[in-house]
């Protein structure tokens, strides 16, 4: 290889004149090379080649201090490699200049998309591709009704009253049920010694029954079933358990041969559950004038009793806070994988509702010093769900037309009140947004839906009517009975098409 020579002048510079012996050299650009894949694919070694630059030289160029006659353009950027910079003339290959036409002028698609180092566009601009990009939204975005059926629907929307009536002389007794709501539409309650009921369609009380003094005061009332709605039963708390026929006005059967006082009482067609102090669920017939069986188990008075929708399963609490569940098919316990199923609550449970649209599902409540609410399934007892209230739950309801359950609650407390097992007084209760509230609940998400406050005291009972959309509550201290609207009932399909679906079917 053959070098130019040169020739340095006192200035320090080269002489470049024609006198001076010179041959031509030119270098061309450094560029970087990386292995070819056919180099790659010979090479046997897995070991990671390392890069390098080669010099080349053209002897064919110009004359040394004139330009490169090619070079290599290297384009060089200060974005970082981990954002992509969007080329000017970039097109995305799944779309049309039309398609981009218009999505450009909704603003939803533009150049300024992960382009750092292009300007912001105007205030102006800006504000009007909002402005057409948040109607875009609205025309392309279908809204969320609202359930009509839902109590966001009704409660929510009115929560004042339907109606309100005077109770004087309700029993204070929190584990006591003074009211019931039967399928004719009528209720029932019970004021110490005596029984009234009235139709709400007629708007006419009328006094049912009375008991002597000797007998105890009236604890517990229930209208039976769809074949029986109009015998009203009653238990007292000297054990007397008596069923009349309200249209008749007379009694139909007295079982008073037992005086252990009463706690909860539920209908079963003709079958009538009823709790004893003492722990004894006493089941009669009303065809039969004795007490037809019997199922131990609990320790403690049973105040609370509720058999399930299809009539298999009876569950009832008591005052330790125990709920059992009995199949009276078996006479004993429901059992899974041989253990019997048993929840525990911290305080008594007087609220026990089943829900109507899924078999087994079940929801207790518990007083002081427990305060809540466990959803559970009697086939998966392990997998329950808990809301906690830190307040008296005295009754459960469960809507039959969608998945929301109903809660009636009275005084309220603090940590300190079950640490010390003391229930503080009404005066001296703190105010919370459960205290003397009927609320409702999702299903099962367990999100409150609406808390409403029904009375200036505590709610000691509620029941729910035959309609399934409308609740009546009780508060004792307050002497007044409420109803409310909370849900509503589905529209029926049938009646649309006058039954035309029917005739569809295969024959």
């Amino acid at each position: 290889m053959c070098c130019t020579l040169l020739r340095t002048s006192s200035t320090g510079l080269m002489d470049l004149s024609p006198s001076t012996p010179q041959r031509s050299c030119s270098q061309t650009p450094l560029l970087k090379r990386t292995p070819s894949r056919a180099t790659l694919s010979i090479s046997q070694s897995s070991k990671k080649k390392r890069r390098f630059s080669i010099q080349t030289f053209d002897f064919e160029a110009t004359e040394l201090g004139a330009p490169p006659a090619s070079e290599v353009a290297v384009e060089e950027t200060d974005a970082d490699r981990f954002l992509a910079v969007r080329g000017s003339t970039m097109l995305p290959l799944n779309t049309t200049p039309r398609t981009n036409r218009i999505a450009k002028s909704f603003g939803l698609v533009d150049d300024r998309v992960l382009n750092c180092g292009e300007t912001s566009a105007t205030p102006a601009q800006t504000k009007v591709r909002s402005i057409l990009r948040r109607c875009a939204s609205e025309l392309l975005d279908t809204p969320r009704t609202m359930s009509a059926i839902s109590a966001k629907s009704n409660l929510a929307v009115r929560k004042q009253f339907v109606m309100a009536l005077d109770g004087p002389g309700i029993s204070l007794n929190l584990f006591a049920s003074p009211m019931a709501w039967s399928h004719s539409n009528c209720i029932g309650v019970a004021f110490k010694l005596n029984v009234y009921f009235q139709n709400l369609d007629t708007r006419v009380i009328v006094r049912l029954c009375g008991v002597p003094v000797t007998d105890g005061v009236v604890h517990s009332v229930d209208w039976g079933g769809i074949a029986n709605q109009h015998i009203l039963a009653l238990g007292t708390t000297c054990g007397v358990v008596q069923a009349w026929d309200s249209l008749a006005q007379k009694q139909v059967v007295d079982w008073s041969d037992d005086d252990s006082p009463v706690g909860g009482i539920h209908w079963n067609g003709d079958l009538l559950a009823v709790g004893r102090k003492d722990g004894r669920v006493s089941l009669f017939d009303i065809r039969a004038s004795k007490q037809v069986q019997q199922v131990e188990g609990h320790r403690r008075h049973v105040i609370g009793a509720k058999w399930s929708p299809d009539g298999r399963y009876l569950a009832t609490g008591d005052q330790s806070g125990s709920v059992h569940v009995w199949d009276i098919r078996a006479k004993d316990h429901v059992t899974v994988n041989d253990r019997k199923v048993l929840m525990k609550h911290e305080g008594p449970v007087k609220a026990i509702s089943w829900a109507p649209w899924q078999g087994g599902l079940l929801a207790t409540g518990g007083l002081f010093p427990d305060g809540k609410i466990q959803l559970w399934n009697i086939h998966k007892p392990n997998a329950s769900l808990t809301i906690p209230t830190d307040t008296n739950v005295t009754a459960l309801h469960w809507s039959p037309h969608c998945k929301e359950i109903l809660s009636t609650h009275g005084l309220s407390w603090e940590p300190w009140h079950v640490m010390r097992r003391s229930e503080p007084p009404a005066k001296q209760a703190p105010r919370t947004s459960f205290s003397n509230s009927m609320t409702v609940h999702a299903y099962p998400s367990c999100d409150k839906i609406v808390s409403v406050h029904a009375h200036s005291a505590p709610i000691g009972h509620a029941c729910i009517g035959p309609d399934g959309c409308s609740i009546f509550t009780v508060s004792p201290v307050e002497e007044t009975i409420k109803m409310f609207k909370v849900w509503s009932a589905p529209v029926d399909k049938g009646k649309d098409d006058g039954g035309m679906s029917y005739k569809c079917a295969i024959r």
